[in-house]
């Protein structure tokens, strides 16, 4: 996920439990540069058989422990799912609730990592009509829905902060219904409004929508690219492998990003662990560089 010049690669010798992260050396750089990954990671009361939570819950630590992003998005995560995932988010700030408010029901909200970014503000906005309200489902939505948002301060190497918006960014997290299709048209035109008059933006997570569908087109409509077709457009792999598909299905996850953004790598991780999908979803990974505005 991470350039060499940034970060070396390491190797993920144990993945017999959830267990802490090793410890990374931290790399100077001297570009706004930030490592995102968005992870549907599957509820864990689903009746999965070999696939269950407990058969996987070791190999989605693994790869959020290999690949290290400093902003997560994590969607379908119930509280114990993220509990047995302690150890492995240790190094990480949880923003925002369940989409059933507080703790009740599946989390699709961000973790940031404590040492690679500086959060600066967050928040969160059900994806309904009434935004402000806790649970809220909109539209034909089969479920509540929503997104959690962070303004964070990307580190470029400099010793001083020349400006109170100095480079920052705002990044979403999110999961669109997967029934409504109007709910998922109206959720991202809602996201884009919502991101106007902001930061430059990055919305990660399971849009349920493939990249040419009405809701991706809402993004682009307002200038806003997935990065891995950027990155990769040869790329046909998908990301709902459904626990079934090696080309991963549909691809329904995805990083978009903002015009000031620059890809420098972008991932559809389609690891197998002896026979064993970490998750019935391939999470996906961004490396974003963050532009000078225009004129400066």
């Amino acid at each position: 996920m991470i350039p060499a010049l940034l970060r070396p690669w390491f190797l993920v010798l144990g993945l017999s439990a959830c267990a802490s992260p090793e410890v990374q050396e931290v790399q100077p750089r001297n570009l706004p540069i930030v490592e995102l990954m968005t992870f549907n990671i599957r509820y864990g009361t689903a009746r999965d058989g070999d696939f269950s939570w407990p058969a996987r819950c070791q190999h989605v630590a693994a790869v959020i422990r290999r690949e290290y992003p400093e902003v997560l998005a994590i969607q379908e995560g119930l509280a114990f799912q993220l509990e047995d995932l302690a150890d492995v988010l240790a190094d990480y700030t949880k923003l925002g609730q369940h989409r059933d408010g507080g703790m009740r029901g599946e989390f699709s909200g961000l973790y940031v990592r404590k040492d690679a970014v500086q959060l600066l503000d967050s928040g969160e906005l059900w994806l309904s009509p009434t935004p402000e309200q806790v649970g809220s489902k909109g539209w034909d939505a089969a479920l509540p829905r929503m997104a959690v948002w962070a303004d964070v301060r990307l580190d470029d190497g400099s010793s001083h902060q020349s400006t109170e918006h100095h480079n920052v960014v705002r990044i979403y997290g999110t999961h669109f219904d997967h029934r409504g299709e109007q709910a998922r048209l109206e959720s991202a035109k809602l996201l884009v409004e919502h991101a106007k008059g902001g930061p430059p933006a990055v919305f990660l997570g399971d849009f349920n929508a493939i990249e040419t569908s009405a809701p991706m087109m809402a993004f682009v409509a307002d200038s806003y690219a997935s990065a891995v077709a950027t990155w990769d457009p040869q790329n046909t792999l998908g990301t709902f492998n459904g626990f079934k598909r090696a080309d991963g299905g549909r691809r329904i996850d995805h990083v978009i990003y903002a015009p000031r953004f620059l890809v420098h790598d972008a991932h559809i991780l389609d690891d197998c662990f002896d026979g064993i999908w970490p998750s019935d979803h391939f999470p996906v990974t961004a490396v974003l560089e963050l532009l000078p505005a225009p004129g400066l």
